[in-house]
């Protein structure tokens, strides 16, 4: 009789064990980005931050936007300083189980966009970075078609699949590569586990 309630006792410990490693990760549907339509705070983006700060303007609109109140923009008007530019969130909470997808939504919209290059492109992207030395992995998506002049709101899906199983922080960027002219908008960005 001992046994059988040792046994029994295993079996409960180590299915509970189980399923607390299971809450560790992140369920499907999980949206792992704050402020996603950036109209959560009266007075700024937070958590939204532009990467490095240079000559290129960031900023965020109030009068064009797709929901919610505003949006983020990156503009470029001179040729001299037509440098790339980058709008970014970092993700440091629980981590979506290892093997999953993640997918990141996002609506982009251009004034007078003049790509320089005819190559570079408008993207989204999702960078995810180790514990340790590993390599960080990366996902980024764009239009197949160049974005030039202006367009209305078009959605752009980045996907990463097979989630590593030491990831510590998971970054989204908003990109604007070298040479590219004009203004872009970005709104409604989404990062999903899938």
């Amino acid at each position: 009789m001992k046994a059988g309630k040792n046994f029994s006792l295993i079996l409960l410990l180590f299915w509970l064990i189980s399923c607390s490693s299971e809450e560790e990760y992140l369920p499907r549907g999980s949206q792992l980005l704050l402020n996603p339509n950036l109209s959560l705070y009266p007075d700024n983006v937070f958590p939204w931050a532009p990467l490095i700060p240079n000559e290129i303007q960031y900023g965020v609109s109030r009068e064009v936007f797709l929901t919610g109140n505003r949006s983020l923009f990156i503009e470029n008007k001179e040729r001299s300083t037509a440098n790339s530019a980058t709008w970014t969130q970092t993700y440091t909470g629980p981590m979506p189980a290892p093997g999953s997808t993640l997918e990141l939504l996002a609506f982009v919209k251009g004034e007078d966009v003049i790509d320089l290059t005819a190559g570079g492109r408008v993207h989204i992207g999702i960078k995810v970075f180790p514990f340790e030395n590993s390599e960080s992995r990366n996902a980024s998506a764009t239009n197949e078609q160049l974005f030039q002049g202006d367009f209305d709101w078009f959605l752009l899906k980045a996907t990463l699949e097979n989630f590593p199983e030491d990831a510590e922080k998971i970054q989204v960027r908003l990109f604007v590569p070298d040479l590219t002219l004009g203004k872009v908008y970005f709104d409604e960005i989404n990062l999903f586990v899938r």
